[in-house]
C-alpha cells in the first residue's frame, strides 16, 4: 500500500513538474493551449501534494508504537472520586479504577492524582504536586 502510494505521489509530481516546464519552455503537448497545460500541471501538483501528505500519515502510524493497558497508565493524571483511605477510586483517562495510596496516606476526593503503579486491578496513586 505504501509503495503505491508513493509510486502515485513521484508519478503526479513529475508529471506535473514536466507539464510546468513545457509551458515554461512553450512546448505544447497534443495541442493543448498553454493555460490547460498549466490547470493540469497544477492540479497534479496538488494531487501529489495530497497523496504525499497521505503517505506521511501512513508512515507514521506504521511506525508509532501503541501505548494501552499498564504503559498508557501509569504516569497518567487522574481526580479521586471516593475518598481513598487506604484504598478507594479514581477516574483516569475517562475510566474508573479502584485505587489504592502508595504510601497509605489518605487522598480526599475531588484531588488530582498521578499513577505510579499497578497492583493486579489496582492502580498505586500518589497525590499529584500543586503547580503555582
Amino acid at each position: 500500500m505504501h509503495g503505491w502510494l508513493a509510486f502515485v505521489t513521484a508519478l503526479f509530481a513529475v508529471v506535473g513538474a514536466i507539464f510546468v516546464f513545457g509551458a515554461f519552455y512553450g512546448v505544447s503537448y497534443f495541442g493543448l493551449g498553454e493555460q490547460v497545460i498549466i490547470a493540469l500541471a497544477v492540479a497534479l501538483l496538488v494531487a501529489a501534494g495530497i497523496a504525499a501528505w497521505l503517505l506521511y500519515i501512513a508512515l507514521r502510524a506504521q511506525y508509532t508504537r501503541v501505548k494501552t493497558g499498564r504503559e498508557a497508565l501509569i504516569g497518567a493524571f487522574g481526580v479521586v472520586t471516593t475518598e481513598i483511605k487506604p484504598k478507594g477510586e479514581v477516574r483516569v483517562n475517562g475510566e474508573f479504577w479502584q485505587a489504592a495510596a502508595a504510601k497509605g496516606a489518605a487522598i480526599s476526593n475531588g484531588q488530582t492524582v498521578r499513577v505510579v503503579g499497578m497492583e493486579g486491578m489496582f492502580l498505586v496513586v500518589e497525590a499529584a504536586e500543586e503547580k503555582a
